[in-house]
Order: structure tokens, then sequence, then C-alpha cells
């Protein structure tokens, strides 16, 4: 999923983390990682100051995309979260 201004694109993985990368230079800016299962999806806010993941450890988080830094995490989800 790319950013609002089409710079970055967040990617999900099987390796429990989720990567932005820079578009142009198809450099990684930083890596998501704190889920402890596979990570199923992963996309920008609307205004492109948060991004989503959701993971198959039965968890969402909330990341700021400036810093990659983890704000949030929503559980109460019994499977995976997609």
């Amino acid at each position: 999923r790319f950013s609002v201004d089409g710079a970055w694109i967040v990617t999900a993985s099987f390796d429990k983390t989720a990567k932005v990368w820079d578009v142009e230079t198809g450099s990684c800016v930083r890596t998501l990682a704190a889920h402890s299962g596979f990570v199923d999806a992963a996309c920008f806010s609307a205004d492109g100051e948060l991004i989503a993941t959701a993971s198959r450890d039965a968890s969402a988080r909330l990341w700021k995309a400036r810093t990659g830094e983890c704000v949030r995490t929503l559980v109460g989800h019994t499977a995976f979260v997609s």
C-alpha cells in the first residue's frame, strides 16, 4: 500500500515484520517489528500519519509512519487478524 504522497510503500511479511520502502530509491526506510506472528496486512492511514498492521498473533498495531514507533496495540481477537 502506498503512502498518501506516493513516496513510500508499506509491505507485510511472514517474517513477522512490516517494512516501509522509499519508492524512488527502493531502499528500506524502516522496519516495524513487534508482532509475534506473521504480519498479514499493512496500510497507511488516510492522512499518512499512521500505519496499521494486522497479524496472526491476533493483534493489530498502530505505528507512527515517520518514526516507526508503535503507539497502540489492539487486542481482543481470538484468531488471526487481517
